[in-house]
């Protein structure tokens, strides 16, 4: 099926202007996409609209291909035409999403990121007070990585080849609305003495190396999955301790 400029809205005449051409172009070049072209109304936000979800879920599926590959047989072993393989397209689309192997290895650790945030998220949001979305993100965030281990693959491999990164993908907090919401929690904690009076970047950085120590303990110690990263015993232990009476030193000699 041949379609011509005219029958992509927008196109043609930012051709015959001189002008840029729009990059929703690329994706034309999938053929679903140019089969769906005339179905779309012409000179609508719709026509960008179905695009953008195209890509997007285009994107999605390279990426679920990504995490698997590299996580399965690590990025200096994995080829770019493997990954378009798994995923059911060329590797020229491949290269119209991320521009080299680096840079898809990257959104796929981010990937593993967002949908760490939304586990988080989808289970704080249910709580009322801050202690408990506290207790419930630490719970959540143990369960995300047991139940998905290829993202602690890749955060380990982000380390090993890419260790000039000023900041990890995983590590180092981003100043994004969930740290933002998580420090609103931990300075009503604070105030209200249910936490100890400490900078809450402390206590933030506290839980964070915390979490990460036990999914790295048992990811490497290769501990049974069914017992591995308990997270209400974490965190039990992060919010009481593991002293009888935590503010009386009994081994400092007097």
């Amino acid at each position: 099926m041949e379609i011509g400029l005219d029958a992509l809205p927008g196109i043609s005449n930012d051709i015959q202007a001189g002008g840029p051409v729009r990059p929703a172009l690329d994706w034309f070049v999938d053929c679903e996409l140019a089969m769906n072209v005339t179905q779309l109304p012409t000179g609508t936000s719709a026509d960008d609209l179905r695009v953008d979800e195209a890509h997007s879920r285009r994107s999605d599926e390279i990426l679920s291909a990504a995490v698997e590959l590299f996580a399965r047989q690590g990025f200096a072993a994995t080829e770019v035409q493997q990954i378009a393989d798994r995923a059911g397209v060329g590797k020229g689309t491949v290269y119209r999403h991320f521009i080299n192997k680096e840079k898809l290895f990257l959104a796929a650790a981010d990937l593993g990121l967002r949908r760490l945030k939304d586990a988080v998220n989808q289970v704080a949001d249910a709580q009322a007070l801050p202690l408990d979305r506290l207790r419930a993100g630490v719970i959540a965030f143990l369960k995300f990585f047991r139940n998905h281990p290829e993202f602690v693959e890749l955060m380990i491999q982000e380390r090993a080849h890419f260790r000039d990164r000023e900041s990890p993908t995983f590590f180092g907090r981003k100043d994004d609305e969930m740290t933002c919401r998580w420090r609103d929690d931990f300075t009503d904690l604070v105030q209200k003495k249910v936490l100890r009076s400490l900078p809450v970047e402390h206590l933030m950085d506290f839980i964070e190396q915390s979490l990460f120590g036990a999914v790295l303990v048992h990811f490497l110690g290769k501990r049974d999955p069914a017992t591995a990263a308990d997270g209400n015993r974490v965190a039990d232990l992060i919010l009481q301790g593991i002293a009888l009476a935590p503010t009386q030193d009994t081994c400092r000699p007097e």
